[in-house]
């Protein structure tokens, strides 16, 4: 039986039954490609760059340039979104990854395969944009906060196995059909999306091109530049962190004066949404470095492989599903800040563990740090994004909806950047005698380290450890490295803390993103 549809003059199409259940199956299924089909890609990034001869450097671009494209248009397919249709808009971002997916994995040459990749970048702003945004217009407000939930639990699940799906198709077929998992789960996605999701509504407002083209330039010169800066200080990095600044404050003069502007900045009038904006950099940010620093953990100081990590982080996305389906549920119940201050102190505790980190710490310890830091970050989601959508208009749900998104691309780039650079600074300060007795220069560490945790030419966040030269920095000097790394746990926990004490000042007590004053 398909769902009941129901539709009024006034209001949005309301989804029930197994229309709501296919629909928050087809926005999950879209969002967790843009989640897992970088892993694959990363993950196999040697066997790609083996098959068509690739350089370094263009294979470290070839990883990254989705990112980039991706944080570039992330805010265009919002308000495209709201103008011409969420729906028409997420099929045409489902078709996207599904045509340029397939010309990635028959690319016969570099060109090709970076042109696939950077169309591939757009194609999931469109799904990433637009996906929640669909959830947030299709359900009736008292059924919001669930669905969304159930959403993010549904994307958080259905990314647990693609990547180990992808890997193993590429390493016993071949590494193009490594392309080809992205296109298959669009086209199950697309399917979905057709029979059971409604059409949503089309704003009139003139689109605000200009304003697009600015927030573009920003995001994209921000992004590159952080990532840039995961190498350490370098004028490529601050100059065109400082030319995204600068752009990025263009933008918000343009759009404050502009009559159809591409984001509304009275939004941001709301001190909850600021709030859940804020949340949503600080989990952002400690979840783009924990993961390069878990990993550094893993090579440089236990001798392990990479892959273990992966293989923590699948039962630990697992619990995280399990997370942001309760956090809904409980959102409904005692209000989402206290929900989100949950989910925040989980990544406290999360840190923490980092610094009872030890050369042999039992595996489960470091589970421990990791489902932490997972779990906590999907119960804040569930509650970021309920926050932001619901204390907006709701033609302006794309909008909302892609500034999630940008901002989150952002502050997940930037993690890996602050945790390289307190990290490598502590280690040599701690361990500068151990590597002068070893023959080796700050210089020569921080080199070897900025090349080791994918620093050096790596964009968008693409980080590849390099074990060899990570082990050969480290070796002798281990415990200098744990030092740095609970010194690093220490200095953070500073970012959940702060977090927690500005949703507790903004945020009303039982607030769960019902919409409130200063916006209209």
């Amino acid at each position: 039986m398909r769902g009941k549809l129901t539709v009024t003059a006034d209001q949005p199409t309301w989804v029930s039954g197994t229309a709501a259940t296919m629909t928050i199956l087809a926005t999950g299924l879209g969002s967790s490609i843009t989640a897992a089909d970088p892993v694959i890609l990363s993950a196999n990034i040697s066997s790609v760059r083996a098959g068509l001869q690739l350089s370094a450097g263009t294979a470290s671009f070839v990883a990254s340039v989705a990112t980039l494209t991706l944080a570039a248009t992330v805010l265009g397919a919002g308000a495209l979104g709201d103008k011409y249709g969420m729906k028409r808009m997420y099929t045409f971002g489902l078709l996207g990854t599904v045509v340029f997916g397939v010309l990635a994995a028959a690319a016969p040459n570099a060109a090709v395969l970076i042109f696939a990749r950077a169309a591939t970048g757009v194609a999931f702003a469109l799904q990433l944009g637009l996906s929640l945004a669909i959830i947030n217009v299709v359900f009736p407000p008292p059924r919001r906060a669930i669905a969304i939930s159930l959403h993010l639990g549904a994307s958080f699940a259905v990314a647990v196995p693609m990547p180990a799906v992808g890997s193993l198709l590429a390493q016993h077929i071949g590494w193009r059909t490594g392309f080809l998992v992205a296109p298959v789960v669009a086209l199950i996605a697309l399917v979905l999306l057709l029979r059971y999701v409604p059409e949503t509504p089309r704003g009139g407002r003139r689109l605000d091109v200009p304003g697009l083209l600015l927030v573009a330039v920003a995001l994209l010169a921000t992004v590159y530049g952080l990532a840039r800066l995961q190498g350490g200080l370098n004028t490529t990095a601050i100059v065109c962190i400082a030319f995204g600044l600068v752009v990025g404050a263009g933008f918000i003069v343009y759009e404050l004066r502009t009559p159809s502007p591409a984001l509304d900045m009275r939004i941001f009038r709301s001190p909850a949404f600021d709030a859940a904006v804020f949340a949503g950099a600080s989990f952002n940010f400690l979840g783009g470095g924990m993961t390069i620093l878990l990993a550094f953990y893993l090579v440089s100081v236990r001798d392990e492989s990479s892959t273990l990590l992966g293989l923590l982080m699948a039962p630990a996305a697992l619990l995280s599903a399990l997370g942001a389906a309760a956090a809904g549920r409980a959102a409904a119940r005692v209000g989402g800040r206290a929900v989100l201050v949950t989910g925040l102190l989980l990544l406290l505790a999360g840190l923490l563990v980092l610094t009872r980190l030890g050369e042999h710490s039992p595996l489960w310890v470091l589970f421990a740090a990791v489902a932490l830091n997972a779990v906590g970050a999907a119960v804040a989601e569930t509650i970021e994004a309920t926050i932001m959508l619901q204390t907006a208009p709701v033609e302006l749900s794309g909008a909302v909806a892609a500034v999630k998104s940008g901002v989150g691309q952002a502050a997940y780039s930037l993690g890996p950047a602050v945790f390289a650079l307190i990290g490598t600074t502590v280690f040599l300060h701690s361990g500068r005698d151990k590597l002068a007795g070893s023959g080796i220069t700050d210089d020569q560490a921080r080199e070897a380290l900025r090349a080791a945790h994918g620093g050096a030419g790596t964009v968008g966040g693409a980080n590849v450890l390099d074990p060899q030269r990570a082990r050969e920095v480290v070796a002798g000097a281990q415990a200098s490295m744990v030092e740095a790394i609970h010194t690093l746990g220490w200095i953070l926990t500073a970012v959940p803390v702060v977090a927690i004490v500005v949703v507790l000042v903004l945020v009303r007590p039982r607030q769960n993103g019902v919409r409130t004053e200063g916006i209209s």
